[in-house]
Parts: structure tokens; sequence; C-alpha cells
């Protein structure tokens, strides 16, 4: 066999161990259902068994005594060795969440943990997980995970909530997240019943954009953990409290401080509202 031989076939054989070790590391991704990695993108996981429902109300005694465990880190005796920030163990709370205050599942569990692993590969503190239940048998179909990408991708939009939802709309193939027909022409994805519906698991409260995003989905049921108040506190930094006091102002009164919100008197302003509604549209 000559040298330019013998070199051929070890180039074939590199290329062949590298394509077998490509679908071996792609069907390894595939089959992981922990926490979707930072350089993957959010797909859907099958899952099996009966969904045991949003988690059951809390009674005011229990919500007003729940404490998580203290950090070692921060019961250290040595100031020096101690974090920056003290960490939190009890969820900031007030009357916006009087009757609504529930314990635990799998689920919530889930999102508080993506949002984790999201801190540990650098991205932001937030993740969500969202489920497809079948209406006649209760089974949970499928369910996505996601976090925020804002720094990832680039993109203010992309909080964990509103990635999960663009994920699960498209992999879905549907824009209605609420009620999910199994005859839809659109439907990409098989399920076993009639009809489904979404439901969402979110770390934190949903910011406003997050929470349109979710209605906007059609989605009635929404499970978070931490507060907006959590959200804000130092060393989190990621207050919303200014976006909900604008929304509760006029936008004239609004301009003190520094955002200018301007209403234009145009001739073609209802054009498209006019074609719109004497148009066969797909309403959404």
């Amino acid at each position: 066999m000559t040298l330019r031989v013998q070199s051929l076939l070890a180039a074939c054989v590199c290329v062949a161990l590298a394509i077998v070790g490509g679908y071996q590391l792609a069907s390894q991704c595939k089959a992981d259902s922990g926490p979707a990695s930072e350089s993957h993108e959010t797909k859907h996981v099958a899952a099996q068994g009966t969904y045991e429902g949003a988690p059951e109300l809390l009674s005011a005694h229990a919500a007003a005594q729940h404490q998580f465990p203290a950090c070692p880190v921060c019961a250290n005796s040595d100031s020096a060795l101690k974090h920056d920030h003290p960490c939190q163990r009890r969820n900031i709370k007030k009357d916006l969440y009087r009757g609504i205050e529930v314990g635990d599942n799998r689920w919530i569990q889930m999102a508080c943990d993506e949002a984790h692993q999201s801190v540990k590969e650098g991205g932001g503190p937030f993740g969500a997980v969202i489920l497809q239940i079948d209406d006649d048998s209760n089974e949970v179909i499928r369910y996505w995970r996601g976090r925020n990408l804002v720094t990832k991708n680039t993109d203010p939009t992309a909080h964990a909530e509103v990635s999960v939802v663009r994920t699960a709309a498209n992999e879905l193939g549907v824009f209605n997240l609420g009620r999910i027909h199994r005859d839809d022409p659109q439907l990409k994805l098989p399920q076993p019943g009639e009809t489904s519906h979404c439901e969402i698991y979110s770390s934190c409260e949903p910011c406003p954009m997050c929470y349109a995003a979710i209605r906007w989905a059609r989605i009635d049921t929404i499970v978070f953990a931490a507060t907006r108040f959590d959200a804000a506190e130092p060393g989190v930094d990621f207050s919303d409290l200014d976006l909900y006091r604008e929304l509760a102002t006029r936008y004239e009164d609004r301009q003190h401080e520094g955002l200018r919100v301007l209403q234009s008197t145009t001739t073609n302003s209802l054009d498209a509202f006019n074609l719109w509604k004497n148009s066969d549209t797909t309403a959404y």
C-alpha cells in the first residue's frame, strides 16, 4: 500500500470518527432533560405522568412563617468571609399577594433551578417552564424550560418567560397556547386528546412585558416564586417598580421623568385597522 493511499485511509477514518462522535454528542444532548444549556436553544422534553395541578394554597399563617435555610457563608462568624450582600431568607411580600400564596411542586422548582443554572453560566437570574397538558387525561404531554437570554442574544426582550413562550409557540406551530386543538392544520406536534393547554411556571414574578406576552399567548395559569420586590433588592437590582408606576400614570405626567410619549394625529392612522376589520384575517 503506497504512502498516499495510507494517508487517504487515515483521513477517512478521522472524518468517520468525528461524524460518529458528533452524532453521539447530539443524542446525549437531546436525551438530557436537565437545565437548558446556554449553547443550545430551548427545545421541548417529552413527559409522561399525570399533572398534579398548581400547588395548593397556603394558610396566611404558613405563608407568613415560611423561611429558607440559612446560607453557611452568611452565617460565618468571620465578617471578611461573608457575602457582600447577605443572602435573603424570606420572600418580600405585600398585600398584593394575599390570597394567591401557594406551596411548591416540581415545576416551580424546575423553573428556579433553571434560573440558578443561568447565573452559573453567566446569564440573568431568571428561569421559566411551560407545560402542555392534555385536557382529557390531565397528562403532561411535554414541557419546555428556558432562561433569560438578554445578554446572550443581545436582545432586551429575551426574558425567560418571553423566550420560552416563543419557543413553545414556534415548536407547536400555534399562537394560542391556552387551547390547542388536535385537528389544527398548523399544529406541528402530536397530542393524544382532542384539546390541550399550556401553563407557565416562572422563577420570579413576570415583569409587565412578560405578563403581557403570557396573556397574549392565552395562558391562563401563571405560577411564580420570587416577587417583584425580591428582584429589586440591592445586589439583584432588577426593579420593575418604575414601570408599574409609569403604567399607572397619565402620559402627560410621565414627562417630568424625561420620558416622552406622544400621540400623533395623522390621516392614515386608521387605515390598517379599517382594512383589517373588513378583510379575511386570522384572529389572535
